[in-house]
This record gives C-alpha cells, structure tokens and sequence, in this order.
C-alpha cells in the first residue's frame, strides 16, 4: 500500500472481515503478504486534504496542508471563509477522538480521521487571521495529539 486510497480501501477490507490477501493473491502465491509504505500514504494523505482544501478556499492560499515528518499542518478553513475556528477545531479533536477509539460510523470520515491518527503523532491547525487591511497576519496553531498516550 502506497496511497492513501488504498489505505482506505484496505481498512475497508478489514472492516467488512473480508481477507483481501486471499482475494486478490495469485493462485500460485505460497507466502501471502502486504506491504506498506507509510511516508508515501502519509504524503499521498497531504496531497489529498491541499488539494481538496484549496479548491473549497477557491485557491486563495499557496497551500492549505502540508507535513513536517509525523505532524500534520492545516490551515484552518476559518482563516479564509467565514465560519468560526472552534468550530473547525472542535471538529478535527472530535474525530480524532472517535478515531483513537474506533467509534466512527461514516466510511469517509473513518478513512480520513483514522488516516490522521494511524500515520501522524500530531495534527496542528492553523487559524490565521489578518489586519483590516489583510497585510498583517497573525497564527494561531492549535495541536491535536493522536499518538496512543494521549488517551
């Protein structure tokens, strides 16, 4: 596994107790085996959540996500479209929470919160805000913990 989506598709499997191994190895395959490749699921994760940030900003930030080793960095929705950054905030740490404890329902948002939590030790949110004239801007980064010891 290498992507993102098949990180999905392979919790996916798993959730549904089918053996993916099985059916999809080679009849003649005598030693069954997947391997994974965390910093390419975990930069293919990033590239997914800049892009799909960027489009809802309608691209009016260079980049909206990115990764430094095992954090993840977002900025938050907030900094550019009117909604309130506790409300973003208090999402992402809901979810987190929901996906240490393998609580979500949703397909979507098992695989995206699941993701956080599985590959990155800590996701930092960015709310920016300007001055009146949008020259001056201020960070604000508020960190969710997701490795283990933080339950």
């Amino acid at each position: 596994m290498d992507t993102f989506e098949k990180h999905c598709e392979r919790k996916k499997f798993i959730d549904e107790g089918r053996d993916q191994l099985h059916e999809h190895a080679p009849f003649w395959a005598i030693f069954l085996s997947i391997s994974s490749h965390p910093d390419a699921i975990r930069d293919d994760f990033v590239a997914f959540m800049n892009k799909a940030h960027l489009e809802k900003v309608q691209n009016r930030a260079e980049r909206m996500a990115w990764r430094e080793g095992l954090e993840f960095h977002l900025v938050n929705l907030s900094s550019l479209l009117e909604v309130e950054p506790e409300e973003i905030i208090g999402s992402w740490k809901t979810n987190i929470q929901k996906a240490k404890e393998h609580a979500l329902k949703d397909p979507a948002d098992k695989c995206l919160f699941e993701t956080v939590a599985d590959y990155f030790d800590v996701i930092k949110i960015h709310s920016m805000e300007s001055d009146a004239l949008g020259i001056n801007w201020t960070d604000h980064v508020t960190e969710i913990l997701t490795l283990i010891e933080a339950l």
